[in-house]
């Protein structure tokens, strides 16, 4: 069981929709990355200090699966959690939900831990999911 790192709201704009009237698909990850740094803040002081530490954290695969549309103006629980987690890398998912509990997308988002400087792959720091 992927276990809850974080959860936030969100109500979408009209910037966010497309002409369909439904949010942009590529505006799920913006709320997803969003998220994720919103995750990290609450961890650490700030983000710069864990990259301060040597380590960068790209993501190298992403995938969405889009359940329901989500409209202009819908309040959005966004729920992230910690999927996987090996020497080298996590994976984070990203839950959608409207206020019903509805279930409205499921992204996902595959990081692994680089040394900033030779780009070579290091073991997570252990303050990450401390």
């Amino acid at each position: 069981m992927a276990a809850l790192l974080f959860e936030t709201q969100l109500c979408t704009r009209l910037h966010d929709i497309d002409a369909a009237g439904v949010v942009f698909y590529a505006r799920y990850f913006y709320f997803a990355h969003n998220t994720y740094e919103d995750w990290l803040n609450s961890r650490h002081s700030n983000i710069s200090s864990l990259l301060d530490s040597g380590c960068i954290l790209p993501i190298i695969h992403t995938e969405a699966d889009f359940k329901a549309p989500i409209g202009l103006n819908e309040s959005i629980v966004l729920r992230l959690f910690l999927a996987e987690k090996k020497e080298h890398s996590f994976a984070l998912e990203y839950q959608f939900y409207n206020h019903q509990d509805e279930l409205k997308a499921v992204l996902q988002t595959v990081h692994v831990c680089l040394n900033s400087k030779n780009r070579k792959k290091v073991t997570l720091p252990a303050k990450l999911f401390d």
